[in-house]
Formats: structure tokens, C-alpha cells, sequence
């Protein structure tokens, strides 16, 4: 198909092409909204002390090497099992498993430094918030029997989030108008190439490969 007859086939269906990625954002966007129940996330803020006490000046490369590999480790603790499991004994939770609740949680270290952020997700804002504070504080407590060395401090408490993080009925309204406006620009475009039949004097031309002589115009005789 040429860009031309491309062009026209978009000209012709150019109502179904719009309507159709409409319709479907619509849908995809109220379905998120009523049958994807809310998530909301609340985050811990640590700092990691440093024991070795050397001004900035001092601070040498392996030092700053040791600095990011305690940070590594410590993300990964803070998952354990030790921890979520204490977290959710001492919030007597029964309903959520270690393993879950370890899924739904993120460390971060902010821009490669000793600052960890601690987020927990879940479906009510206020137990996010007690999980969140709650396995941080069971982390600072446990981190002196494991580590032997007591250089974890809580700097910003969690709080109750304002408004769930997922879903995002926007964001999956924006991703289906744009799927389903490839889909249907494509599905019109295949059907045109698979429709050979006759329409006008340039398909002569195009798929027979014959002169046209002449055509006889269309009367509405009444």
C-alpha cells in the first residue's frame, strides 16, 4: 500500500481510529479504579554512622568502599527474615506472611550515600505507616546483636500516607489509547491489503496492470 492510498484509508476510517482508543482508555481507566483495590506507601528514613571517626578529608577510597558495601548489606537485612517476621509478631499481624511483606518493601540508598529509605506498601495507609516504623525499629535493635556494633539511628519517622501509589488509572488509560490506536491502525491497514477488490480506476491500474479507457459516471436517476 502506498502512502497515498495509506492517507486515504485513515482519512475514510478516521472516526473508528479516534473513537476506538477512546472507548478502550475509558474502560481500562474505570476497571483499574474498581476493581484494582488501592496500595499505599510510607517510608522510614535511616542513617548509617560511621564508626571510624576521620573528617572528610581522611576519608580514603577503601573506606568509602567499606561505607557501600555495609550499606548493601544492610539493605538486604532489613528484608530478613529475622526482621519482617519480629515486625509482624510485635504488630500481632496474622493475615500477612514474611515473605509477603518482604516483597513489599524497598530499601533505597539516597544518591550512593550512607542515608537508607525504607518504603512498605500496603492496602491501609496507617498499617504501611506501622510497618514501615515498626521493621525500622526492630532493625536498629537487632542490627547490635548481628553486626555487634550499634551505627544505625532513625532520622525521619514514617507518617500516613496522603493518597495510595497505586493504582494509576491515568497512566493505564494513556498505555491502552496508545496499544489500542497501533492495534486499530494496523487492523484497518492489514484489511486493506487483504481487501482486493475493485473500488476505482487507480486499483485497475494498480492490481490488474491495465490501461482505463474510460468510466462511466454514477446518476441518481429518480
Amino acid at each position: 500500500m502506498e502512502l497515498k492510498q495509506f492517507l486515504i484509508m485513515v482519512r475514510k476510517k478516521l472516526m473508528f481510529i479516534i473513537l476506538i482508543p477512546i472507548i478502550a482508555a475509558f474502560i481500562i481507566g474505570l476497571a483499574s479504579v474498581l476493581f484494582i483495590p488501592p496500595v499505599y506507601e510510607a517510608s522510614t528514613t535511616l542513617y548509617i554512622i560511621n564508626q571510624n571517626a576521620v573528617s572528610e578529608e581522611d576519608v580514603t577510597y577503601n573506606e568509602l568502599l567499606k561505607n557501600q558495601q555495609l550499606v548493601k548489606d544492610y539493605r538486604e537485612l532489613i528484608k530478613s527474615k529475622l526482621i519482617v517476621k519480629t515486625a509482624l509478631e510485635e504488630l500481632e499481624i496474622t493475615d500477612m506472611s514474611p515473605e509477603r511483606l518482604a516483597a513489599n518493601i524497598t530499601v533505597d540508598s539516597k544518591n550512593d550515600t550512607r542515608i537508607l529509605e525504607v518504603k512498605v506498601r500496603d492496602t491501609s495507609p496507617e498499617r504501611s505507616m506501622q510497618l514501615s516504623n515498626k521493621i525500622c525499629e526492630v532493625f536498629v535493635r537487632e542490627s547490635v546483636n548481628i553486626t555487634k556494633t550499634a551505627n544505625v539511628s532513625i532520622v525521619d519517622a514514617a507518617e500516613v500516607p496522603k493518597g495510595p501509589v497505586e493504582p494509576k488509572p491515568m497512566f493505564y488509560a494513556l498505555v491502552a489509547f496508545l496499544v489500542s490506536l497501533c492495534a486499530t491502525i494496523g487492523a484497518f491497514y492489514l484489511f486493506e491489503l487483504l481487501n482486493e477488490t475493485i473500488k476505482n480506476s487507480e486499483d485497475v491500474a494498480t492490481y490488474l496492470e491495465l490501461n482505463v479507457l474510460g468510466t462511466i459516471p454514477l446518476f441518481n436517476i429518480k
